[in-house]
């Protein structure tokens, strides 16, 4: 039996019922292979097209920021310059801790201050920068003696004083009275420049204007108590 006469054989209801399950089934899979794939390209288009709508603006904010960033930028450049300026000069801990030392001489001479003893410690690293310390003794009278630490405070070079320890017993400058004080006073610093070896062990002993000098002298404050 052909399907012409199996057709035939059904009633017009019958025929109308798979017609429209025919129609039914004919549109479910053009919405399932046309109109589903075409509505899911046009949304991811759209959301494309937004996307790269909303670079285009973020771009346009950033080239209308450029001159303040290039402000910025030079600023930047400049802080960086001052504050490295400000660094112990030295290419290493040897040479920083002697222009250190140089300094503080230089700074005691010019405040009326005495430097009895002084001692490079052990230098160390911090993150990407050295640090050195050199610890020294220092007799005075109080106001030069304030004035000495005020100039390493707000001179040319960054420091820092972790340590302080002041007594008034055994400080008697030469041809003055016994009443001046006597400081025993680390200051730590950074390097300027790079440091091509690794930091050199255990506290060494320098002089203020040469490379080695003998041995740190005990400090008359450290044996006789801190005021």
């Amino acid at each position: 039996m052909t399907w012409r006469e199996r057709w035939a054989r059904f009633s017009y209801r019958e025929r109308r019922l798979i017609g429209a399950a025919g129609a039914i089934l004919v549109i479910f899979l053009v919405q399932l292979l046309v109109i589903s794939p075409f509505l899911a390209y046009r949304q991811n288009l759209q959301d494309e097209i937004a996307a790269h709508r909303e670079e285009l603006e973020n771009g346009r904010a950033y080239l209308a920021r450029t001159g303040d960033l290039t402000k910025q930028r030079e600023q930047l450049q400049k802080a960086y310059q001052q504050i490295h300026s400000q660094l112990v000069p030295g290419d290493t801990p040897t040479l920083a801790a002697a222009n250190l030392q140089n300094t503080l001489h230089g700074l005691a001479a010019d405040k009326s201050v005495e430097i009895q003893s002084t001692q490079v410690m052990r230098d160390d690293t911090v993150g990407d920068f050295h640090r050195i310390a050199v610890r020294i003794t220092v007799t005075g009278d109080l106001k030069p003696l304030a004035d000495f630490l005020a100039a390493l405070e707000h001179g040319n070079l960054r420091v820092s004083i972790p340590f302080i320890e002041v007594s008034r017993r055994g400080a008697v400058l030469r041809g003055k009275g016994a009443r001046a004080l006597s400081a025993t006073i680390e200051v730590n610093g950074f390097l300027q420049g790079a440091v091509g070896s690794a930091p050199e062990g255990g506290a060494k002993s320098h002089g203020a204007g040469e490379g080695k000098a003998p041995k740190a002298e005990p400090s008359p404050a450290a044996d006789e108590g801190a005021a």
